[in-house]
């Protein structure tokens, strides 16, 4: 069944058994994985997660089905989570089919495929089948983004103009789930509430932005992501004397590599990279890290560095090893092969 994307996690939720899967495709990279969380966020606290790439399922077309199927260890509800990144989905075709094409319901599988257009036969069958839900996330326009925040500011008790909407928009790249973060932060701060609106002036964005917390961490990855060891070296020796969040940063690596992979989509769909980035989607301050990093990762390689990002921060929690050691030692393995990539 294909429904919007803003529509797809509250018909979910209405009636989850009635759902054996959910995929969210289309450019907007960090929304399709944003409403992937979303869709699962109900079952986080208490079920079992299993989570699944290209290669578990290309190999193995009959994995997908058997996971939704197996019972826990311990007789629990389980999920499976599934990313396929630009040009995986096709790989991954035959094992959805077979899920689709079960007898048994099993347990929710949900799937973001960023890059994935719903016009393809994947997108058409699982559109066709009754107990799946297909949603397509576009980019949100500049003008949308700011509508959109305006609307969560009210709700929130701010009284906030349009061109400080504009800057949060900026800010987070049009991506309305970091801008209704944002708006929530702003209301905290002011102890804003329906009942007691409050107004916020410009000088609260220099004083609480995303950007203005995340500047210092986003030379790491950014020096990492574009080669210079160099200079990741001297902040990482900074950064080891006074300290720094290691979550944090992965979180907004996360998030930064989610935003490169959706411009590397368009990259490889034809636009010019110098165009691409100066779109008003993406964050002036970001467009120079941008345009460096799409001239040496492919989405192959993207998808990858997402994987790799994700299992890091399972190891934090669960290697013994101190966190800030490694952290350093991913950024300088990163670095290592960025800066080999640009000499090819």
């Amino acid at each position: 069944m294909k429904v919007k994307d803003r529509d797809i996690v509250r018909q979910f939720h209405s009636n989850p058994d009635k759902f054996r899967l959910a995929l969210l495709c289309g450019p907007n990279a960090t929304r399709c994985q944003a409403l992937t969380d979303e869709l699962a966020k109900p079952l986080a606290q208490s079920a079992e997660r299993v989570d699944l790439n290209v290669s578990d399922l290309s190999e193995n077309p009959a994995r997908l089905n058997d996971e939704a199927n197996s019972a826990s260890l311990f007789g629990d509800k389980r999920y499976i989570m599934v990313r396929l990144n630009s040009g995986e989905a096709v790989r991954a075709t035959k094992a959805i089919e077979n899920l689709l094409e079960s007898d048994s319901a099993g347990d929710p599988v949900f799937i973001s495929a960023p890059g994935m257009a719903d016009k393809t036969a994947l997108a058409k069958t699982v559109a066709k089948a009754p107990d799946a839900l297909i949603a397509t996330c576009f980019e949100t326009s500049q003008g949308d983004a700011i509508a959109a925040i305006v609307g969560a500011a009210r709700e929130e008790g701010l009284q906030l103009d349009r061109n400080l909407a504009g800057e949060i928009a900026a800010m987070t790249s049009n991506d309305l789930t970091l801008a209704k973060l944002e708006v929530e932060k702003i209301a905290l701060y002011l102890d804003a509430r329906p009942d007691t609106p409050q107004s916020v002036e410009p000088a609260i964005l220099s004083k609480l932005g995303a950007a203005n917390d995340e500047e210092d961490l986003g030379i790491l990855y950014n020096s990492a992501l574009s080669g210079n060891t160099k200079i990741l070296t001297k902040e990482l020796a900074v950064a080891s004397t006074i300290g720094f969040s290691e979550v944090g940063l992965i979180r907004l690596m996360l998030r930064h590599l989610s935003k490169l992979s959706e411009l590397r989509i368009k990259a490889d769909n034809g636009s010019g990279i110098d165009s691409i980035v100066n779109h008003p989607s993406v964050f002036w301050k970001d467009r120079d890290n941008y345009a460096r990093q799409l001239r040496i990762w492919s989405a192959e390689h993207i998808g990858r560095l997402i994987e790799r990002t994700l299992s890091l921060e399972i190891a934090l929690k669960s290697s013994g090893q101190p966190e800030h050691v490694l952290i350093e030692q991913e950024l300088l393995t990163i670095a290592r092969k960025a800066a080999r990539l640009k000499q090819v």
